[in-house]
């Protein structure tokens, strides 16, 4: 350990101290010197992780070679040579987390892109008509969903397609009836020409979030975004009247969904994208860390009569978090420097990697028969993966709400 200037009265209660005490014998605070550099700090911050004493080497290596080796030597006793577990836990979340982070932001990145290039995507064209009601009184809603239409994602391409919609002629209208096989007639016809009618100049491809809450309608989308935009800002009592009025029942829940109408409705455009995917990463390490000792019950069920404590479980729990998290992590960063098409591959074989090591690290640790071991392991794996998925929901909502 690095060396610290000693000081020669307690600064907590002033008893005088011998320049080579290392506590007060008065209060028992350490002697030593607070007002450090930067770099001193920063030095001792790493040496408080490896100690420079190939504690992180012996980690890393036993995690690499050797699965559950760690977890059971630490558990024999044999814990000087690694890094305590809470402390590797933080160290490889916080890179894996930030990693995570980054992947998230350039996936966005190049979607945005995608979309300001103007890529094409086919969707119905109801999905152009932001007016239900006039869809149900034309009792053409169902005809706006068979007419598939090859829409560009910028606003330029969307205004482009509403004027050549409403410039069709009659054998184009035909053509696009029998296209989505639907029976040509003068009623289909006028059905198709009374959509078409009901197409704004400036159609607004909807992500459908924003379309959860509020049946009001607007004459443009300026007038939209403005309502949007006072509803972030009502009072509850405001906002709960609305509510009723549109018949609903006001509560914590619906009231947090109209106020972030007016994010929802962006998020199609990327606008508000980077706010939402923070607070699901957010979310995403309180899930994580909540899971770690819920897996330690799991453990502690499933292996009661091996007479183990639920520390020892806990101990598994943060060394296989921590292992996931360096393996995802070691992913991410190949997926920064590989080609974009294999990305999908590296994070599949990365997650099928996670899972083999999770069972050759109960087989270690546990010590049962194979055979008991992957029975466990694939009970273990369901229940761990349903309680994810339930986590991983709850963190996404979460961060709709509050990003």
């Amino acid at each position: 350990m690095s060396a610290h200037h000693k000081l020669d009265v307690c600064p907590n209660c002033g008893t005088h101290l011998g320049h080579a005490v290392n506590f007060c014998p008065n209060c028992g605070q350490e002697n030593h010197e607070v007002k450090l550099p930067l770099s001193h700090i920063g030095y001792e911050f790493v040496e408080s992780i490896t100690h420079f004493d190939n504690k992180l080497w012996n980690s890393l290596k036993a995690i690499f070679t050797r699965p559950g080796k760690m977890t059971a030597e630490f558990l024999a006793g044999k814990r000087a040579r690694y890094v305590p577990p809470a402390r590797l836990y933080v160290f490889v979340s916080v890179i894996f987390f930030f990693l995570i982070g980054k992947f998230a932001d350039r996936q966005l990145e190049e979607s945005i892109h995608d979309l300001t290039r103007g890529d094409i995507v086919t969707l119905d064209m109801q999905d152009l008509i932001d007016d239900d009601q006039l869809l149900d009184s034309l009792n053409a809603g169902k005809l706006g969903r068979k007419l598939d239409l090859k829409i560009p994602l910028n606003e330029q391409g969307l205004i482009d397609l509403s004027r050549r919609l409403k410039r069709l002629k009659p054998t184009q209208l035909d053509s696009m009836l029998t296209k989505a096989k639907v029976t040509v007639t003068d009623s289909t016809r006028q059905k198709l020409r009374s959509l078409i009618e009901l197409v704004p100049d400036t159609p607004r491809v909807s992500t459908g979030l924003d379309q959860l809450f509020g049946k009001r309608k607007f004459k443009t989308s300026e007038e939209r975004e403005a309502y949007e935009e006072q509803l972030s800002r009502m009072p509850d009592q405001q906002i709960d009247s609305l509510i009723r009025a549109e018949g609903s029942k006001p509560d914590w829940f619906t009231r947090k969904l109209y106020r972030q109408q007016s994010k929802f409705s962006h998020l199609g455009n990327g606008e508000n994208t980077h706010e939402l995917l923070h607070a699901v990463t957010k979310n995403l390490s309180i899930v994580m860390f909540v899971l770690m000792p819920f897996v330690a019950v799991l453990l502690l069920l499933f292996y009661f009569r091996r007479g183990r404590l639920y520390y020892e479980h806990l101990i598994f729990s943060v060394h296989i978090h921590t292992v996931l998290f360096l393996l995802f992590s070691i992913a991410l960063g190949i997926t920064f420097f590989s080609n974009p098409a294999l990305i999908s591959s590296v994070l599949v074989w990365t997650f099928w990697i996670s899972w083999l090591y999770f069972l050759l690290s109960i087989k270690r640790v546990y010590g049962q028969s194979w055979g008991k071991t992957i029975v466990k392991f694939f009970l273990l794996s369901m229940m761990y993966g349903l309680t994810a998925m339930f986590f991983l929901l709850g963190a996404l909502g979460a961060g709709f709400l509050t990003f």
